[in-house]
Parts: structure tokens; sequence; C-alpha cells
């Protein structure tokens, strides 16, 4: 097991991972800068060190936010072949799957879901004047994402390829089509908060009431496997016979 400090400054270097980007190469330098003093510590002698930083040459590139669990994999992995229970011809394969794998969940989830999910309940709260407590949500989101790239980076370190299994069970690729559909609601929130005249209570009833109403419809719609169309027809009939006033709120 690698010493303590090894650890945290392994852990440290992966917010520098996208420092160094290249066009051909994008993150290698930057990945060979976070496994630098593991592989130094593992590799003592001066061959031995070059040999194992030449692994990491070639392209490499995954979402910032799932670089920790990348490189806590691949410290397990390379603390396993320097034991001799893995070919370090291996390694090359593993990194160049793992971190397309990676990459690919960290752009639906937090690039294309959970990001923008912060920026508009951000937005809707300014825009209510709750600024205290937009400033708060900030801080908890901001301190839960560096838990997880702590937390995410000890579980590669520690489990290795079988975290993965363990991030399979947290599905969340299903997490991100149900959080898309809350995303959808933050924008008619905020679309209200935008629309020119007089200061107005928002219905807040009503809207709650809709909100609970197309959540339940895009529920029964993927539940039942129909055509995801039979939603948006839905969805528009209800706001015609809102806008003709057949459906009051």
């Amino acid at each position: 097991m690698y010493p303590t400090r090894i650890v945290l400054n392994c852990l440290a270097r992966t917010a520098c991972i996208s420092a160094a980007n290249t066009a051909r190469s994008m993150q290698q330098v930057g990945l060979a800068f976070a496994l630098e003093p593991a592989l130094r510590w593992l590799y003592p002698a001066p061959a031995d060190l070059r040999r194992s930083l030449a692994r990491y040459t070639g392209h490499s590139n995954t979402h910032p936010f799932m670089a920790p669990l990348f490189v806590g994999i691949l410290l397990s992995l390379e603390e396993s072949a320097a034991r001799g229970a893995l070919p370090p011809a291996n390694l090359g394969p593993v990194r160049e799957t793992l971190a397309t794998s990676l990459s690919a969940l960290g752009d639906a989830f937090f690039s294309g879901t959970l990001l923008p999910l912060w920026a508009l309940l951000s937005v809707a709260l300014l825009l209510s004047g709750h600024t205290g407590l937009m400033a708060g949500l900030t801080l908890v989101l901001f301190l839960a994402l560096l838990g997880f790239r702590a937390a995410s980076f000890m579980a590669g370190l520690r489990y290795g390829m079988a975290v993965l299994a363990g991030l399979r069970r947290l599905n969340l690729i299903n997490w991100v089509d149900r959080l898309k559909l809350v995303n959808a609601v933050l924008v008619a929130l905020v679309i209200w908060h935008l629309l020119p005249g007089e200061d107005r209570d928002f219905p807040w009833a009503g809207y709650v009431l809709g909100t609970l109403a197309v959540l339940t419809a895009a529920w029964l719609v993927a539940r039942l496997r129909l055509p995801r169309l039979l939603l948006w027809a839905l969805t528009l009939g209800v706001l015609i016979l809102m806008d003709v006033g057949l459906i009051g709120m």
C-alpha cells in the first residue's frame, strides 16, 4: 500500500490533470504528473521509472470530475504490476478503455445534467430573491463535489477495477434522464421570473401540481414503454386547454 503522503500528493495532483492539455494527446502530461509520485515510489530504479512513465505517453482523456477515480484505479493496477500480479503490457489497453468509459459517464452525468441543474437552480433562487439560500446551496454542492472526488479516488485506489461494479449499480445513466426532467421544470421557473410585467405572486400550487403531473406522465410513458411523442402531445394538449380557459390555475 502506498504511504499516506504519496496518496495525498497524487490526489491533489488530479486537480491539475487538465492544466496541460494538448491537441494531440489531451491529458497525457497531466496524467503522468498525477501518477509520478506513486510511480517514483514503486520504481526507485531510474530505468524502471522511465518504462512506467512511458506507459502513459499516449493519448489520454477523461472527464475532469472522473479523473480522481481514473487515477486511483491506475495506481491500484500499477501496484499490482509492480508485485508481478499483472503484466505491465495490459495496462495500456485497460487505461484507454477505462478513460473512454469514465469520460462518457462524466459527460452525461456531470456536464450534461448535474452542472446545468446546479446553474438553473442557482438562477431560479437569485431571481426569486433567495440570495442567501443560493449561496448556501452552492457551498454545499461544491463541498459535495470535492467529497466525491476524494471518495472516488480512494475507492479506485483500494478496490481497483472492482469499483466499476459498484459504479454500475448506482445506475447513473438512468439518473441522467430523471434529472433532465427536473432541469426542464427549472427552465420553466426561470422563464416565469424573466417574463415582463409587474411583480406578481408565483402560482406555486398550480406549478407544483403541474410539475407532478408531467413527472407522473413521464414515468408512465417510460414504465409502459409508450412513445415519448405521447408525453409531448399530452403536455401540449394541457397547455392549449389552459390557453383557451378550459383549465384554470
